[in-house]
């Protein structure tokens, strides 16, 4: 490849990932387009999660309170949920929070569980059962553990499933197009 068409595609890189893929993570290394891309693409997916959920009423206060979006654990997102500052839903600030593994959740509405330990990961969703709180996270065994939205990365793309069963529990609404356009997980009877 020509000097010329080098520079031309790591422009359109540079332009693409709005340079993120090649700054710095706080060490001499960079992070790899590829997973910048992809913490993006998740990081967006959180966003819309709670465009496209509704909590009762008593979850949400009075108008000025915000929609609270944590990370608990382990934040696999970097700066990209630097995307998601200054964001509204529905009609609300979104405030995100980054929690230490173990910490109480309650006040959240949308929670990300980080990698974490499973047992720390069972008492965190336990402690949040039957809470209006959209719980979002990436383990094998998320959604069966009462889990709402797994994330999934399969063929280069991430998709997700859903327990309608547990959001249900939580007294969460989720928008048919949501509902669509996810994996539906079933609840073992």
């Amino acid at each position: 490849m020509d000097a010329l068409k080098y520079r031309l595609l790591l422009g359109l890189l540079l332009l693409l990932t709005g340079g993120a893929g090649f700054a710095g993570t706080g060490t001499d290394q960079s992070v790899p387009v590829e997973k910048v891309r992809v913490a993006r693409i998740k990081a967006a997916f959180l966003y819309h999660f709670a465009q496209f959920s509704a909590w009762p009423e008593e979850a949400l206060g009075d108008a000025a309170m915000p929609i609270r979006l944590c990370i608990l654990g382990k934040d696999p997102f970097g700066s990209a949920l630097e995307q998601l500052q200054g964001k509204t839903v529905h009609n609300r600030p979104l405030e995100i929070r980054h929690l230490p593994v173990g910490a109480s959740a309650r006040g959240c509405h949308l929670v990300f569980m980080g990698p974490m330990p499973k047992q720390v990961l069972q008492t965190s969703l336990k402690q949040l059962q039957n809470q209006p709180v959209l719980t979002v996270g990436e383990g094998e065994d998320f959604l069966k553990q009462g889990g709402i939205v797994r994330l999934v990365e399969e063929k280069n793309r991430v998709r997700f499933e859903i327990n309608v069963t547990a959001a249900r529990r939580a007294g969460l609404q989720l928008s048919a197009r949501l509902l669509r356009l996810a994996r539906i997980y079933e609840e073992a009877g």
